[in-house]
């Protein structure tokens, strides 16, 4: 083990899970749902795809869907709806419907390259690891046993109550005091600037994965270690 890091913090969409294609069918779902059976005029549904950054195959880079908690970008197209057209849709059954769509048994949810191989390795070695995500607790849970990622975390923080959300440092600090570690011991992975700011918030270590659907020059730009597969973590800092 690294004398150093002691624990490890993952990111879950675009870093741990493919963020492109699940998310993209479960917002594509979720619209046309709202368009047919709740009557949201297709104008309406347009601009709930351009607040999105949602694209016809795929998302804008660090587009909200990627950055912003569960309940941010309900609050957004909520309040959307209520001002394009009355109270057509309360916000508890928009945050229902959203996530009853994520949790759909056909949309099929993969890892990415590299991540059962770094987390086998990992929890061999001893490291303490942990989630720190913006989605709702049930799409995460549901979303880690599809992939068998789930035992593999001893912390999974999530979008939910008085939880704040990145880049606020709660969830670090909830980790490391339930780990027993220093944040200088913790190292977070994540591939978006948001999982940059966060990790900087708690005084922690930051590795980042670059992907096509973040900006990657800026990303190379600030963060001390960037990886293009996760497992290259391992050597990069000597885990």
């Amino acid at each position: 083990m690294s004398s150093m890091i002691k624990g490890i913090l993952f990111d879950k969409d675009g870093t741990l899970i493919e963020f492109r294609d699940y998310w993209h069918m479960v917002v594509s779902r979720l619209f046309a749902l709202l368009e047919k059976e709740y009557q949201v005029k297709p104008e309406t549904v347009l601009l709930l795809k351009k607040i999105s950054g949602y694209l016809a195959e795929g998302f804008q880079k660090e587009s909200m869907i990627q950055y912003a908690s569960t309940s941010q970008i309900i609050d957004s197209w909520y309040n959307i709806i209520k001002e394009a057209e009355g109270g057509i849709l309360e916000r508890e059954k928009l945050f229902f419907l959203f996530e009853e769509v994520a949790l759909s048994e056909d949309i099929i949810i993969h890892s990415l390259p590299g991540v059962d191989r770094l987390l086998s390795y990992l929890k061999k070695k001893g490291y303490l690891l942990g989630v720190a995500t913006s989605d709702s607790r049930r799409s995460t849970v549901h979303s880690l046993k599809c992939t068998g990622l789930l035992d593999y975390f001893d912390y999974i923080g999530c979008n939910e109550g008085d939880t704040q959300t990145k880049p606020s440092p709660q969830m670090a600090f909830t980790f490391c005091g339930l780990a027993e570690i220093k944040t200088e011991e913790l190292l977070i992975v994540g591939d978006s600037i948001t999982d940059l700011e966060f990790a900087e918030n708690a005084g922690a270590a930051f590795a980042g994965l670059l992907t096509e659907y973040n900006d990657r020059a800026r990303m190379e730009m600030l963060a001390p270690v960037t990886v293009t597969v996760i497992d290259e973590i391992i050597e990069k800092y000597h885990l």
